[in-house]
């Protein structure tokens, strides 16, 4: 998969992989196969998509995935192939992270915080809906396994421990704002974190917990 140029691999270490997927309007992917676990949001709206698998026909165009929408697609073990076509107007884009532990995933239980909904749980992920607004600017919790957190929308300030783990190259970590979608940050395991809202809009962040 990471040579298909579809899939931009933005950062990669021993423990998991951050793809920025971009399908313009029109165009088709190569056939490309996943093996590891793979939880994704919608960092676009509106594309319609149809996805083939080797020797077989086309699937029908599926339903449109909104801003935000996260899924979580299981591979280790059961490897598969497919390529996918926009047939949309609009590009597709995902924000998408592979676990690249192929088993013996957590079972820690899932954490509670303001603002904050557990929107999907996989055997390798549980993902987060983070919503901060005018009448809860900020929220704060503890991940008992090492997540990202990625801005969908608005803007947000991301408060965390400030040690930089060892990869290359290095991942942000502790302080960051983040006022661009699609921007990410990485919250070590057992660290605390703090999300603040930023500016005036309303603020919406999926955070990413790696199993």
């Amino acid at each position: 998969m990471t040579q298909e140029p579809r899939h931009r691999v933005v950062f990669e270490n021993a423990q998991f992989r951050i793809l920025d997927v971009n399908i313009p309007a029109g165009d088709t992917t190569l056939d490309h196969s996943h093996d590891r676990d793979i939880a994704t949001v919608s960092m676009s709206s509106g594309a319609d998509t149809r996805g083939q698998s080797p020797g077989q026909p086309w699937s029908p165009v599926r339903p449109r995935r909104p801003l935000g929408n996260a899924g979580v697609t299981e591979y280790a073990g059961k490897p598969g192939s497919h390529r996918i076509e926009n047939v949309g107007a609009t590009p597709y884009q995902l924000f998408a992270v592979e676990n690249l532990r192929p088993g013996n995933w957590s079972a820690s239980a899932p954490l509670t915080a303001a603002g904050t909904t557990l929107a999907i749980e996989g055997r390798a992920f549980r993902v987060y809906d983070v919503r901060l607004v005018p009448t809860l600017s900020q929220t704060s919790h503890v991940h008992r396994a090492a997540s990202i957190a990625v801005l969908v929308s608005g803007q947000a300030i991301s408060e965390g421990a400030e040690g930089k783990p060892d990869a290359k190259p290095p991942m942000p970590v502790g302080l960051k704002q983040l006022v661009q979608p699609g921007q990410w940050v990485f919250i070590p395991q057992g660290e605390s974190h703090h999300l603040v809202r930023f500016g005036v809009g309303d603020a919406h962040v999926v955070e990413i917990e790696l199993r």
